[in-house]
């Protein structure tokens, strides 16, 4: 009996799964995970050079993702039968375990582009809604020095009897990305509230129109990335409205936490 092909895992990359006709494109698909620090960097730029020597084919099985409950001749047909034209490369699940969340790259009319999928909570602020409107400001009115990705299709469709809402949006700088630490992003609050004004407000901001300032929302160096083109920054879907410098708080936090051990003495020692 003849075995049916399954998701294809990238060797040291837990998260990353690999389409069985994905041929050598791990290093795309490992672009979409964002890694968080060097080790990591590392680590999965490792397991993506043996993808590029070795192929999809020879790689082990890899369980399906965590979410939604679909093989991937699911996914294929029914992400097919929405996005004519569309072909599957690989699918990075979140970094948090149980999140209905999942970032397919695909190429669609011959271009590269991120699927994501994901599912909220019957009533709830739909992430995907939020990045989708975020998205769609910043095509018209574009930040300046940092890049943002296109929308191109969005919507919902049907997965293990269930309805799941996609996203589709341009890929920017796939094969060449790393994480931006310590850029110092003096007008990005002002830059980004001149262009985001017209995103909604919750019953919650509502109360505090005065206060709030529209915000990104998690904008960490693995979010915001360096390219070759410049900087560019991903995953929209916290987009609203918050606390004034609460963006910068976070970035400088989580620049903290990741910068690597040498730089870390030599920033101790200017300061």
């Amino acid at each position: 009996m003849t075995r049916r092909p399954t998701w294809r895992s990238v060797p040291l990359a837990p998260r990353l799964a690999l389409h069985p006709r994905g041929g050598r494109s791990g290093s795309s698909v490992r672009a979409l995970a964002g890694s968080s620090d060097w080790r990591r960097r590392l680590l999965d730029r490792f397991g993506s050079c043996i993808v590029s020597v070795a192929g999809t084919s020879a790689l082990a099985p890899a369980p399906s993702p965590g979410w939604p409950d679909a093989s991937w001749e699911e996914l294929d047909d029914e992400l097919r039968g929405t996005l004519p034209g569309l072909r599957l490369i690989g699918a990075v699940s979140p970094r948090q375990p149980g999140r209905e969340r999942l970032s397919l790259l695909g190429h669609m009319t011959g271009n590269p582009v991120v699927v994501k999928l994901g599912r909220d909570e019957p009533g709830g602020d739909s992430g995907l809604d939020r990045e989708l409107r975020a998205l769609e400001l910043l095509a018209g009115d574009p930040l300046p020095g940092i890049a943002t990705p296109e929308p191109l299709d969005a919507g919902a469709l049907r997965l293990a009897d269930s309805a799941v809402d996609y996203l589709v949006t341009t890929s920017i700088a796939l094969h060449r990305q790393r994480p931006a630490v310590d850029e110092p992003l003096r007008s990005f609050e002002s830059d980004l509230g001149s262009r985001l004004n017209a995103l909604s407000r919750t019953g919650t901001d509502a109360d505090h129109d005065s206060d709030l300032v529209p915000v990104h929302g998690d904008l960490t160096p693995w979010n915001l990335r360096r390219t070759p083109r410049g900087l560019a920054l991903f995953d929209w879907e916290a987009a609203g409205w918050g606390a004034p410098g609460s963006d910068i708080a976070l970035y400088r936090t989580a620049s903290d936490s990741i910068r690597r051990p040498w730089a870390k003495r030599a920033r101790g020692r200017a300061s």
